[in-house]
């Protein structure tokens, strides 16, 4: 279907607030997604864990076997994608720069987070084991992150959750090569990404997302960010379910294919997100201050969490405050003080690198033309 005739936002334009920043359950999904992750990190990781099993074993299992919901992140990444970006034109000049703001927006505060593990990591090294301080960090380790390629050169990640990045960074490049497509040589004829992204999807969820070897690659987890351009599309373009419904049976297929909980957590991320954005209530419900809070600093949190733990369970250990009741007050002091570290984070990392990142966008001339539906 071919849009009629419009002039169009550059897509190296900053998208509105109201797009995104007031979509409340979007924040509300992200937040809680943050704090889980968090809290399966520090179940994750010695010493504190081990020392805090005695009193809250079983909750710590528990977190650290299902407490997984990167799903979220590229569930709703995908749906906000799809929401800030594919109503703007895009031209090969304004991908290029797209790539610049992109990283700014991710990779800046990624690069300030991996000082602050180094930090921790100086402070640990000779009092926590191995499992959690990694390997002496290396040049060409360090180099390899600075690009986003650790994972796919054979570098041991500096921190937990750095490949969610590189592969977030990925899917982005992807999705506005999609776009690229669409409105440069398809000359807005055609919905690139939604054309590619169906046979990409089902090719990986009975091929790439079977095998563990290719997670270091954006196809590896394509479905579930496909999963939020779906529901774009099905709300904000078609104004049908049908386009949601066919690929949650595609979903439901590959689950009876082989069974994958990854598959399962996108499906139910994607019918709540899906449920209301369709009836309405997503961009106005939660209020919460509290949720929305977190969830505007969630990509902080999400940085800042591991280096605190390690900082804390680095502290801990020089003083030799191995009992369990002192070891669940740390892992509490280590949540309040990523939530503190993460809001002082955002507002003096986050904020500045994205505010970079728009300055650099707005270099050079902007084009227009009508883009496919």
């Amino acid at each position: 279907m071919v849009a009629p005739p419009a002039a169009l936002p550059r897509a190296d334009a900053s998208p509105p607030r109201s797009a995104v920043d007031t979509r409340y359950f979007v924040i509300a999904l992200r937040a809680v997604a943050a704090v889980v992750i968090a809290w399966h990190h520090f179940a994750l990781y010695p010493p504190l864990r081990d020392w805090a099993a005695p009193v809250m074993g079983n909750l710590l299992d528990w977190l650290a076997d299902h407490g997984r919901a990167t799903q979220v992140f590229f569930v709703v990444g995908g749906y906000v994608m799809a929401l800030s970006m594919s109503g703007r034109d895009w031209r090969l000049p304004v991908l290029g720069r797209y790539v610049v703001r992109r990283y700014c927006r991710l990779g800046l505060p990624y690069l300030a987070a991996m000082g602050l593990v180094g930090l921790a990591y100086l402070y640990g090294r000779d009092w926590l084991p191995e499992e959690l301080t990694g390997a002496p960090v290396t040049v060409p380790q360090v180099l390899a992150h600075l690009f986003f390629l650790q994972a796919i050169l054979g570098y041991e990640h500096l921190s937990a959750g750095f490949w969610f990045i590189c592969v977030n960074f990925q899917l982005a490049l992807v999705y506005a090569a999609g776009l690229w497509l669409r409105d440069g040589p398809g000359r807005g004829r055609l919905n690139v990404p939604l054309l590619l992204g169906w046979p990409l999807a089902a090719f990986s969820l009975f091929h790439f997302n079977l095998n563990p070897d290719w997670d270091s690659w954006w196809l590896y987890f394509f479905p579930y960010f496909f999963m939020g351009i779906v529901i774009h599309h099905a709300v904000h373009r078609a104004r049908s379910p049908w386009s949601f419904w066919l690929y949650a049976l595609l979903l439901v297929a590959a689950m009876g294919f082989e069974w994958r909980w990854r598959l399962l957590s996108a499906l139910l991320v994607g019918a709540l997100l899906w449920h209301g954005e369709w009836r309405g209530w997503g961009a106005s419900w939660p209020r919460h201050k509290a949720v929305l809070g977190v969830g505007r600093i969630s990509f902080s949190l999400f940085l800042v969490h591991f280096p605190v733990l390690v900082f804390v369970g680095a502290l801990w250990a020089r003083l030799e405050w191995d009992s369990p009741e002192l070891a669940v007050l740390a892992l509490g002091l280590a949540f309040g003080l990523s939530l503190a570290l993460a809001r002082l984070f955002y507002r003096w990392v986050e904020l500045p690198a994205a505010a970079l990142g728009r300055r650099i966008g707005r270099c050079g001339p902007g084009r227009t033309a009508a883009a496919g539906a």
